[in-house]
Order: C-alpha cells, then structure tokens, then sequence
C-alpha cells in the first residue's frame, strides 16, 4: 500500500484546514471576538505547520495510487481530519469535552447538521466556523463521491458522464485538487448568489452570510435558533430552497450546464432522472403536509418540504412538516437525493434501479416463457449490474439495524434509537428534532454521541467502503 500517498494528501486536508481557521479568524475580527480569533490564529499556525511537514516530507515519493490507497485514504481521512478541526472547541474552552466536541465536528463537516449547542448563545467566530465548515464539507463530500467512490465503480449504473469522470487509475489523488476547485466554484456562486438574495429582501448580513454556507452544502445550521420566517421572507427564501435543490442536484450536470451553457444541458436539471425524482419527492411531501395542516399553511409547507427532501432540515415555521407521521419522514430521510451531491441516505439513482429491477421481475413472474430485459434511460442492463446495488441496500440496512441496537444499548428509547440512527446514517440531524421535539442531541451521553458520530462518518463513506475496513485485502501490504 503506497502509505506515502495518503500522508501526503492527508497533509494537504491539513493546510486545508489552516486556510479554513485563518479566514475565520478574519471574519472574528471583524465582529470584535478578540480571544477567538486568536484561538483560531494559533491553533491555524500549528495545523498548517504540521500539514507542511507532512506533504514536503511525501511529497517526492513517486507512487501510483491504487483503488485500495483510495479507500484507505477516504477511511483516513473522515476519521482524522474532524480531530483536527475541532481543535479551536476545545482550545477556546466553549466545548470542554472532547466527544463532544468532536461530535460537532463531524456533524458538520458531514453536513448532518445535528448540534447540541444552543445558536442563541454561540460566539459569532463559531457560527461562521461551523457553517465554513458545512460548506467545506459539501464540497468534500461531491469530490470523493466523483474520484473516489464512482471511480471504486465506473461500470455502475445510473453515473451521469462529463468531463469530471476522465480520470484514470492511478491519477485518482492528482484529480482531487482539479474536481475539488470546479465543484468549490460551482458551490461558491449559488452560495454567493443566495447571499445576495437574503440580504437584499431583509435577512441581516451575519445571518445571511451563514445560511448561504449551509444551504448548498445542504447542512441545514442555522444562526438562530428562531424559526426561518422571523429572518427570511421573499425571493429570499424562494433563493435558500433554489439553493438546498442544487446542493442535492447531481454535481455533474451543474458542471456542464456552466460548461457549455446550452439550452439542452439547462433542461437536464430537470430531465435528468435523479432530478425529476428530486422534485416529484417534494410534491409528494408538500401535498401530505398540507393534507395534514388542513391547507393552511402551504408556504410553509412547500418552503419545508424543499428543505426536508434534499437533507437541509430547515425549521421555517413552527407548524410545518413535522405534522407529517414520523415513519414518514424516517422514509424519506433515508432515501437521500443524487448520487453526486451533498445529499445523505441511499440516494434516488439506487431507489430508481430497484424499483426498475423489481418491476422487471413482476413481468418476468407473469410471463415466465419471455425474456425480459431490464430496460433503464433506454439501455439494457444486466442482471450483474444490481448485484452492487442489491448489496448496498442489504448493507445500508444492516447497519441502520446495528446503529439501532447499539443507541439502544448505550441507553437510548427504542422510538428515538430509531429516529438517530436514520438521522446520523442518512446524514440529516433535524430529523430528530421533526419527529422527537422534546428530544435533544444535548441530552446525549458521552457513549450516544460516539455511536452518533460513527453513523455520521459511516454514512459519508458509504456503506459498503465502511465494511471494507474489517477486510484484511484492504491492509495487505
């Protein structure tokens, strides 16, 4: 295993992490948060120093990495790298302990968007280091799952093709910087065009700045602990949905859309299957959810709606979708949006080619003399291509089951074992909160917040990389 491969890229998710600490101690500065801002200034100057050391000493290795150095490096990386960034909780003091703190952590960087601290009372320096910090972690999320991930499974199915699949084996690491930079300029113009939005029909600019962060990455913190309506209103919150449908919109086809500018590739946002399943999902939720509050609340129904369906959780208003039953929106939660995106869950291209596969089978049972290919965006696929998926759903559910009975045993309610295992492995905190509002992540104990945080992680990594762990191969030098 080419060790010095993952070191070096290691040491540049160090220097990374400096940048990020030196812009929030920027930005503490400007709101008068002395102490923080030299908190994040020191604690930026020790990780960055540490980062340097790390890739000039690798750095002239040479290694071709394989498919194996790149899930070892996943594995490394969403395990370590939260460690690091929640040095400036525990440096600061604001978090004493460190399972929490790096809960945190790994809640936004996951973009989960579950929280035990309270926004009301948060210094401002760790309101934008939290969001900057969601955003980041979206944009890490879309690039592993095009270079690494897709590229564990270029013949699968369902993957929308563009420029950013020309890689080939052994370039993997060296096209991390080029796709992180496209899907980091993408993210950075819907979150710059919400800020204006926000901020020109009333949301303050401190809050407006936060909720473009969290929007795209579709994190779902917020910088009040208020409902949206009392801060967003107008073609501003009309901005922040646009935003969150983005962020769970497939990556790729935002790539070409800016690439080419044609009207056939602005029509894929909504011709594109994962899409047009995107939307359909939120007129499903916004026709229960009005059925349930009796038609009175469809602004906020359908504003709540585009929030719950691609993993923000945005509360608009007291009375909204958490009206719905919770094994409804357990569900949904754990469907997730497209495959490249920032969106948890099992994502809708696996849903889409079970169901395919699954309504090919029922034909196949009533006419047992014909062969019945099954048929997808009209290509024939073969019965090989599901087994992945078929796999990925039986693991999915193992380790929903096993996140259920580990909450479970570290003294958790059945009801809400139930709730947080979907939240953390489909990567959507406000679950809990929509389905269990007297619950918090607070109440928590040392031992939940691990199991928590490993879900969180394990639901970033995908299933199936996450099992690959306990696989000696993986290893094997």
């Amino acid at each position: 295993m080419a060790v010095n491969r993952i070191i070096l890229w290691l040491g540049y998710s160090f220097i990374v992490a400096a940048i990020m600490m030196i812009l929030t101690t920027f930005i503490g500065l400007i709101v008068r948060e002395f102490f923080h801002a030299a908190v994040f200034a020191g604690t930026s100057l020790a990780v960055g120093l540490l980062g340097l050391i790390l890739v000039f000493s690798t750095r002239l290795m040479p290694a071709k990495e394989s498919f194996t150095e790149a899930l070892a490096f996943l594995i490394v990386f969403w395990s370590i790298v939260p460690i690091v960034l929640c040095m400036p909780y525990l440096a600061s003091g604001y978090v004493a302990e460190f399972l929490r703190a790096y809960f945190e952590t790994v809640s936004a960087l996951t973009t989960t968007g579950a929280s035990t601290l309270d926004p009301d009372v948060m210094p401002k320096s760790f309101h934008i280091w939290r969001s900057l910090m969601q955003w980041v972690g979206g944009v890490i999320v879309a690039t592993f799952a095009v270079v690494i991930l897709a590229a564990l499974n270029l013949k699968g199915t369902g993957v929308h093709r563009s420029l950013l699949f020309t890689f080939r084996k052994g370039e993997l690491f060296q096209k991390l910087a080029g796709v992180s930079r496209i899907i980091a300029g993408i993210y950075a113009l819907i979150s710059a065009v919400t800020f204006v939005f926000l901020m020109i029909f009333g949301t303050p600019i401190f809050d407006a700045f936060c909720l473009s962060l969290t929007s795209v990455s579709t994190g779902g913190f917020v910088p009040r602990g208020e409902g949206l309506n009392e801060y967003v209103g107008g073609l501003g919150l009309f901005a922040l949905c646009l935003s969150c449908i983005l962020g769970a919109c497939n990556v790729a086809v935002l790539w070409d859309i800016i690439r080419n500018m044609t009207w056939r590739d602005f029509l894929k946002l909504i011709t594109n299957v994962e899409h047009r399943a995107l939307l359909g999902l939120v007129v499903v939720v916004f026709l229960l959810g009005s059925f349930y509050t009796d038609f009175h609340h469809t602004k906020t129904i359908l504003s709540e709606a585009v929030f719950f369906v691609t993993s923000t959780g945005y509360d608009y208003h007291v009375i909204g979708i958490d009206m719905l039953p919770p094994v409804v929106l357990i569900a949904i939660a754990l469907v997730g949006g497209s495959a490249l995106s920032t969106t948890g869950g099992l994502k809708l291209i696996r849903i889409l080619l079970l169901f395919r596969h699954l309504e090919t089978d029922m034909d196949r049972l009533t006419h047992p003399s014909r062969v019945v290919p099954v048929m997808f965006k009209t290509r024939q696929l073969a019965d090989s291509a599901f087994l992945s998926i078929w796999m990925y759903f039986f693991g999915y559910t193992f380790v929903f089951a096993a996140g259920i009975l580990a909450l479970a045993a570290a003294g958790m309610e059945f009801e809400m074992s139930v709730t947080t295992s979907a939240a953390s492995l489909g990567n959507m905190g406000p679950l809990l909160d929509m389905t269990m509002p007297f619950y918090s992540y607070s109440e928590f104990s040392s031992l939940q917040l691990v199991v928590t945080s490993i879900l969180m992680l394990v639901g970033r990594i995908e299933v199936l990389a996450a099992l690959a762990i306990i696989s000696p191969r993986l290893w094997r030098s």
